[in-house]
């Protein structure tokens, strides 16, 4: 985490949709204004290859917001090392990762 390009990765899966593009872009600017330093992928690409994309820079927690996800009313919260994959209400996505980073930088001291 410490040496990380970026603590956090939004995966926005389907940037031509209203709803997902929207909460993905107000969570980039709440995780901007918190500190954390994120990432905004809403290339049109398959989540497969975003996804390799996001562990390749060696970006640690990877948050994915997709359709399918919104209408359950939760992102996907994933780990790099895949210890943590939860499903988080999406009103509680900020604090949750917040907390996560930090829990990780402090387990690098």
């Amino acid at each position: 985490m410490s040496i990380a390009p970026w603590q956090v990765q939004i995966c926005c899966l389907r940037a031509d949709d209203e709803e997902c593009k929207g909460v993905s872009d107000s969570l980039y600017e709440k995780m901007q204004s918190e500190g954390i330093e994120t990432l905004y992928d809403d290339r049109n690409i398959r989540p497969g290859a975003m996804f390799s994309d996001a562990d390749l820079i060696g970006v640690p927690v990877r948050v994915v917001v997709s359709p399918r996800n919104l209408g359950e009313g939760v992102c996907e919260i994933t780990t790099r090392d895949k210890e943590i994959n939860e499903k988080i209400p999406t009103d509680e996505v900020i604090e949750y990762v917040k907390k996560l980073v930090k829990e990780r930088l402090e387990s690098c001291k």
